[in-house]
């Protein structure tokens, strides 16, 4: 008795390969907030896509600084800026410094030009909020910026008509649900 043996489609091939490479060429993120349940919880949405890995968390600028002066740094950075008496904005040019090719993403509840200001010109890519829906923070952290300097971003905004600078921390044009507004409400109502 001999088997026969029946020939693979390159369809099967091809999407073999490709979720072997989406798998092997995931970005590495790490997460920096002072917050354990929103950094957790940022942490497991992220790690829900395909071709995002939320390798580490830390609860401070500083623990990040001394993890970085011993390992290589990660794809992407999420940095908030107001943890406790820390200053995220405070870390991002020494991050920078012992990491230069880690992309370095301000992920804050408040939005406020001149810390976004201050963050670009320290070396960080984008500044994001945390109201932000997770389709927009997983594109930033797959694409950056085309502009390879923050800076000529930056003098491109501040040119805008004031009419068009609009500081919103929730963006009009972006119908889509924000990931992070039902937790947000729930640890506003926690609090209060």
């Amino acid at each position: 008795m001999t088997a026969t043996l029946e020939p693979i489609s390159t369809f099967e091939v091809n999407t073999a390969s490709t979720t072997a490479a989406a798998v092997a060429t995931k970005l590495k993120v790490w997460l920096v907030d002072d917050n354990d349940r929103l950094r957790t919880l940022i942490g497991e949405l992220l790690g829900l896509e395909v071709d995002i890995e939320c390798a580490r968390q830390f609860s401070s600028p500083d623990q990040l600084l001394s993890t970085l002066a011993s390992r290589p740094g990660p794809d992407v950075i999420l940095l908030d800026v107001q943890m406790g008496d820390r200053n995220g904005l405070d870390a991002v040019r020494p991050i920078k410094s012992l990491t230069p090719t880690t992309r370095v993403l301000m992920f804050t509840s408040c939005f406020n030009p001149e810390w976004r200001a201050r963050a670009l010109s320290e070396g960080a890519s984008d500044y994001l909020l945390k109201t932000d829906t997770l389709k927009k923070v997983a594109a930033r952290i797959r694409c950056p910026a085309t502009d390879a300097n923050p800076l000529t971003q930056l003098r491109r905004r501040v040119k805008r008509p004031a009419a068009q600078a609009v500081a919103h921390p929730a963006h009009p044009q972006d119908k889509s649900f924000s990931f992070l507004s039902r937790p947000l409400n729930r640890l506003r109502a926690w609090w209060n």
